[in-house]
């Protein structure tokens, strides 16, 4: 008999507005891009958690062509 278990891991995500250590070698310095995050010290990246990011949104109505 097969079975299949899901094991739900949680991914590490870089918080824009708040303390972020890496989960590699625990250092905080990072730097931030659009989409993601790179750890100054061993180079880990992490993806910026998309749930605090601003939605730019803009009206182009009154923008002559």
């Amino acid at each position: 008999m097969e079975r299949s278990v899901l094991f739900h891991t949680r991914v590490p995500l870089y918080a824009l507005h708040g303390r972020n250590s890496c989960p590699t070698c625990g250092a905080s310095q990072w730097f931030v891009g659009r989409i993601i995050a790179e750890c100054a010290c061993c180079g880990d990246t992490l993806p910026i958690n998309a749930a605090v990011r601003p939605i730019q949104t803009q009206s182009y109505g009154n923008i002559a062509a």
